[in-house]
């Protein structure tokens, strides 16, 4: 098809997508908002005040009614902007990695996006492929398909081309849309795409998927339920003791909200969501794209780090630089033995060329650049090919048959321990076969192995002559026999210059690495070393081969990993859950990476499952919490290091929401207890929780990563958000100064306009006005050095990066602003029933930021003296 034709039929059909639009999706989010936990509380007090207004006029009830369901109302559409945003941040994550498959169009093969496929496409299959639409085969080497999307049958499906008489989805030349492919490939023609396929139209029957709670999100939810509950009780107790102790009963149903609104962080949760959305993107700057906002905090909660080793930890720019004989470890001489070693292996390949270059697995790719650099034609090679048999990772070896120097030939390439079983001759460089004994295969195991420990990615080559004949229906096992090895292909894969260096990271972060590879045992311990995963000189003892561990028991591999085993070689991919399974045994939060469709289990099971963007298969994609946009390792790293720091930033901002929790309850603690003024009215207390509070948490959240992160070992897996420190710290220790500041002050600008002590004063008393405006202010001034403070746990906060975050100086800008304007400004006083103090009394609210922040400091010091000292 042309490009004309293509366009027509995207007008005429549609793009291929299955996307079923939820139009009520926002209303519905909306009127959540109104029904959660948080908004109904605020809600019930202000209908209890409009219900005493009726009861008793004339207190001002119903203003602190109409405030209070006003700022339920804030609350909620707040909640809903937040969650908006943070799905907009999610749907950006899609544009980062977008599905593409591969067709042929117009004689060439071409990379496009899977929405852009139209009817009449021809489609590659291969193994690992999500099939993007249905399609007829028309051409299938081994092809094995898992239809369990459509069908909910999980057993594998046999495809051929064939002809079939079954209904539609139980054809077996049919591969479906959503379906995977789990061995083989072939190519096929699209007949329906979008909501015409089988999987489009149960897609259109279903109901929209709503997104489930993170973990984190669900211990937040439960965090502030506690604060609830202990708001509640507080609240009621002290409410029953100001009825018995003769105050009114108004009186007390005011101190009761109070108490409730001053111990509930209302404007918390939706900071929360926020604060991870926003770290989903930052990773995704970093190369790693998450598919939920849980994958953040577990990135973050990392100790062991299990890696492919090619593409992640090397470049995966293979390049074929040893072409040898079995017989010495020597470049072959002669050109002829050179491209008949290269046709072999181009005979067991699966090879396309594209406009630009190759396409196909990447090894296969770097024999057919160099076959094609010595004017060879890898077309032919492929047209000379009769039969293909797909690489099985369980026997390691791939194979075909087709014409190579004039005869027809089975060729097998593949891992020389797999092949060795089914050698009984060795190719000289002169072409002649000598048979050989296990002293020879011995020797021929040696070239290998010294070509290994140089850290080259070695593949054996093994062939046997056919007599003419149809071998359509042979099955591979009868053709492996009487092989005769023609030689190895060394290939060169440089390590990433950035591994080492990351590797380095983890190690200080107290997170281990270890490498799970296909390769040879001597290949992988030299790339491990160059990697510095394992230092030089290291014994075979730390490395465990994939038959090794066939025969371990769990126990047994927990030991070897606590004896510090880093490298597992010749690996299948099904291994992988084995060593996933001992290393939780372990009590490890486990990141393994993949890229196949036999990783998916394993990237399932691993607490973080880490799926290849450039090479992964879609398979692997689907079942990884987390993609690696360019497949390296660094940015593995770089992502923990972004997961630890959306978790502290959390931390942060919820030791500084609850930091003003304390000044905000001493004042009611000691209305009801002591005959003195109430120095703060909700009101005045909703203006920080929800008013001057909001920027600077979203500030904390937002903070950049601390280089003290990675130098911390991981965080317990059970360590929680309320933490008994944290709320020492936040209640007893900075609460506490907040409190005994702000009501110091209080109680001074009282005594100087001549209160004493259980006088009486009116709400509308301008002495008392000024008293509470006082208190505030410096509640909202002490908050800026409590800001400053918790940037970091153990520096001060004073740096250059405070002048980078522009939310944060916005915030401390709100508070500056408004703790002025409360006290000078008329209409913001008459909003919150303030009144103006002395200049002086001001500038002593000031002095709360240098005594607050001042203090901290100290305080961390002293626990950094004490670390030192233990």
């Amino acid at each position: 098809m042309n490009s004309a034709e293509i366009a027509e039929r995207l007008r005429e059909i549609g793009k291929n997508t299955v996307e079923v639009r939820d139009p009520w999706k926002w209303v519905r989010s909306l009127v959540r908002q109104f029904t959660n936990f948080f908004t109904i509380l605020l809600i019930l007090p202000a209908v209890m005040c409009f219900v005493a207004d009726r009861l008793q006029p004339g207190e001002s009830m119903n203003v602190l009614g109409w405030a209070l369901l006003g700022v339920s109302l804030l609350n909620a559409f707040f909640s809903f902007v937040q969650e908006f945003r943070a799905e907009r941040a999610m749907e950006a994550l899609k544009k980062f990695l977008p599905p593409k498959v591969e067709v042929i169009r117009e004689n060439s093969t071409a990379s496009i996006l899977a929405e852009e496929l139209v009817t009449g496409d021809v489609l590659l299959v291969n193994e690992g492929d999500r099939i993007p639409a249905d399609a007829r085969l028309v051409k299938c080497d081994d092809l094995v398909a898992n239809n369990a999307p459509l069908t909910g049958e999980s057993k594998p499906i046999k495809l051929d081309t064939s002809a079939s008489g079954q209904h539609l989805v139980e054809s077996s030349n049919i591969v479906f849309a959503g379906c995977s492919i789990l061995k083989g490939n072939g190519l096929a023609v699209v007949f329906a795409t979008g909501l015409r396929t089988e999987f489009g139209k149960i897609a259109h029957l279903s109901q929209a998927i709503h997104r489930t709670p993170s973990p984190l999100e669900r211990e937040t939810a439960h965090m502030v339920r506690i604060l609830t509950i202990i708001a509640v009780t507080m609240g009621f107790s002290f409410f029953l003791y100001g009825v018995f102790s003769g105050r009114s009963w108004w009186v007390n149903l005011v101190f009761m909200m109070g108490i409730i609104v001053a111990n509930v962080p209302e404007g918390l949760l939706p900071t929360f969501t926020l604060s991870l959305a926003m770290g989903s993107l930052r990773m995704a700057r970093k190369n790693v794209l998450v598919k939920g906002l849980n994958a953040v905090e577990a990135m973050g909660a990392v100790h062991v780090i299990c890696t492919d080793k090619t593409g992640t930890l090397t470049r995966n720019r293979l390049a074929v630089t040893h072409l040898t004989s079995s017989l010495e470890n020597r470049s072959l001489d002669s050109a002829e033995e050179r491209t008949f070693l290269l046709e072999l292996a181009l005979c067991a390949s699966e090879v396309r060329k594209t406009k630009e270059s190759f396409s196909g697995d990447p090894l296969d790719v770097a024999v057919a650049e160099l076959y094609s650099q010595g004017k060879g034609d890898v077309s032919a090679v492929g047209e000379a090919r009769l039969r293909h048999f797909a690489f099985d990772a369980e026997k390691r070896r791939a194979a075909g048959i087709g014409v190579v120097n004039s005869q027809l030939v089975f060729t097998v390439k593949g891992a020389w321990e797999n092949l060795r079983p089914m050698v009984s001759q060795l190719r000289a460089e002169e072409g002649k076969p000598q048979q050989v004994d296990d002293e020879g295969l011995d020797r021929a195991e040696n070239i290998m192995g010294e070509m290994a420990a140089s850290g080259l990615r070695v593949i054996a080559l093994a062939y046997r002559t056919l007599p003419e004949g149809d071998y359509s229906e042979t099955p591979q096992e009868e053709l492996e026999k009487d092989l005769i090895v023609a030689g190895f292909v060394g290939i060169e894969d440089p390590v990433r210059p950035e591994v080492p260096a990351a590797v380095e990271k983890c190690r200080n972060a107290g997170i281990d690495v270890i490498m799970i590879t296909g390769d040879h045992p001597d290949t992988a311990r030299a790339v491990a070393v160059k990697c510095g995963m394992v230092p030089a000189g290291t014994g075979k003892g730390i490395v465990i081969t994939g038959d090794a561990l066939d025969r371990m028991s769990q126990k047994d591999l927990v030991r070897r990993l606590d004896d510090g085993v880093r490298v597992f070689a010749r690996s299948t991919p099904d291994q992988k859950m084995k060593i996933v399974g001992a290393l939780k045994a372990m009590d490890r939060v486990v990141a393994m990476t993949g890229d196949g469709v036999n990783d998916a289990p394993a990237l399932r099971a691993a607490d973080v499952g880490i799926a290849m963007g450039e090479s992964g298969t879609d398979v692997a994609r689907a079942s990884a919490q987390i993609i690696l946009l360019d497949d390296n390792f660094a940015s593995i790293v770089a992502g923990i290091e972004e997961g630890r720091t959306v978790f502290s930033n959390i931390k942060k901002f919820t030791n500084y929401v609850l930091v003003s929790n304390g000044p905000e309850i001493l004042p009611y603690l000691l209305y009801v207890l002591l005959p003195v003024p109430l120095a703060l009215t909700v009101i005045q207390i909703l203006s920080i929780d929800l008013g001057t509070d909001i920027i600077p948490s979203m500030a904390l959240g937002q903070e950049p990563p601390d280089a003290e992160e990675m130098n911390r070992p991981p965080r317990d897996q059970n360590e929680g958000l309320l933490t008994l420190p944290l709320i020492s710290h936040s209640y007893l220790f900075l609460g506490l100064l907040e409190a005994l500041w702000s009501m110091t002050l209080f109680f001074l600008v009282l005594i100087q306009g001549g209160w004493h002590y259980g006088q009486d004063l009116g709400t509308a008393d301008p002495l008392y006005r000024s008293a509470t405006g006082i208190a505030l202010a410096t509640i909202l001034l002490m908050q800026i050095g409590n800001l400053l403070g918790r940037r970091f746990r153990s520096r001060s906060g004073l740096d250059g990066g405070i002048f980078r975050n522009r939310l944060l100086i916005l915030g401390i800008i709100i508070q500056i602003v408004f703790s002025w304007a409360l006290l000078y400004f008329p209409p913001v006083q008459k909003v919150l029933a303030t009144g103006p103090v002395a200049l002086d009394v001001y500038l002593l609210a000031w002095l709360g930021i240098p005594l607050i922040f001042g203090l901290d400091y100290l305080r961390k010091k002293g626990l950094l003296l004490v670390r030192k000292e233990g």
